[in-house]
């Protein structure tokens, strides 16, 4: 299979944290990221002029879940098709905490088992905690950029400064990482747009 710009997996908070209206609201962001017009250009404008995504929902420690299967994007029809899906996705979790640390480590496994090169591969994970299963949030970023691995972290801080500077700390690493935080839930839709946006624009400066 043809190589790709950007492997992305959109690493998903589904914790006990976040309610089902929070859930949907998470669903229908990415859906509108996926659908805005200057993605696809973006997509377009890559050497390769294709990307390959995957949809992971994680909650507690053990409590991780592919919840849409890598797919290659090279059109703006399947960009619509992969919105749709999203705003689709029944929810897939256990109650407890938040287990950020392992859904890192499930992300870069998925990553590693993608065979299709890429010129970036990245992880972006989203999420309104702490790791407070036990996981060293950090201990896994440092996994995931010895392979590199690119982390960005979009947080929703809902006025918590201690948590956009766990992100900024603990969680986001690699050439060209950042942070997209979001203030509160009702600005996730905006902030993942602008996010993935970028993500994919940042592509080329990376590409060896």
């Amino acid at each position: 299979m043809a190589a790709v710009d950007l492997a992305l997996v959109l690493a998903v908070d589904c914790s006990s944290s976040v309610d089902a209206g929070d859930f949907r609201l998470q669903m229908d962001g990415i859906a509108a990221a996926l659908r805005n017009p200057p993605l696809f250009e973006a997509i377009a404008a890559g050497s390769r002029r294709r990307i390959a995504l995957t949809l992971v929902q994680w909650s507690s420690l053990n409590s991780q879940a592919v919840a849409i299967a890598w797919r290659v994007l090279t059109s703006r029809l399947e960009l619509e098709a992969i919105a749709q899906e999203t705003e689709a996705v029944e929810r897939q979790w256990r109650p407890g905490g938040t287990g950020l640390a392992a859904a890192v480590d499930f992300s870069v496994a998925l990553l590693e088992a993608l065979p299709i090169a890429a010129g970036r591969r990245v992880i972006d994970v989203s999420g309104d905690g702490e790791d407070n299963e036990g996981g060293d949030a950090a201990r896994a970023r440092d996994g995931a950029l010895a392979l590199g691995v690119t982390i960005n972290g979009l947080p929703i801080i809902s006025g918590s400064r201690e948590l956009e500077a766990y992100y900024r700390e603990r969680v986001i690493g690699g050439p060209g990482s950042f942070i997209m935080p979001a203030a509160n839930i009702l600005s996730f839709r905006d902030a993942m747009a602008r996010k993935l946006l970028r993500e994919v624009r940042e592509v080329g400066q990376w590409i060896s």
